[in-house]
């Protein structure tokens, strides 16, 4: 395993198509949840919790970001761990970026890739079952 500091541009070479679909879920997502707390009604956006009945692996990402909007980050943690830890490195990276205008590339062997790979599905389903028996 090699990490490689490299010089990138600072700006995100987002296509605008992909901030506008982003900014279009946030919107949906707040009005959601604007809409529930007017209402006091519990309003359930989960389209695969009103399907099966269980929590998706995404499950209380609302809750963990009304929590982060009030200024409680590891309560937003406790919500789903994984998302939010992914979440809190993309926002360093994008801020390395940003500010210095850097970025870390991995180079991995096959046999580390392939480790990767085995590792990242495990963290995915061990927090999945997080979310299952901790929010629901």
């Amino acid at each position: 395993m090699k990490l490689e500091l490299v010089k990138v541009p600072r700006r995100l070479g987002w296509p605008i198509w992909a901030m506008l679909m982003v900014c279009a879920w946030l919107a949906l997502g707040g009005t959601a949840v604007y809409l529930s707390s007017r209402l006091g009604q519990p309003l359930q956006l989960c389209l695969f919790k009103r399907l099966t009945g269980l929590p998706c692996p995404t499950c209380g990402f609302t809750r963990g970001v009304l929590c982060v909007l009030h200024g409680q980050p590891a309560a937003a943690w406790l919500y789903n761990p994984l998302l939010f830890s992914a979440l809190a490195l993309f926002f360093a990276a994008s801020l390395g970026r940003l500010l210095f205008a850097r970025s870390v590339k991995l180079h991995l062997t096959c046999t580390e890739s392939r480790a990767a790979w085995i590792l990242g599905i495990a963290l995915f389903v061990c927090n999945w079952a997080y979310v299952i028996l901790h929010v629901g």
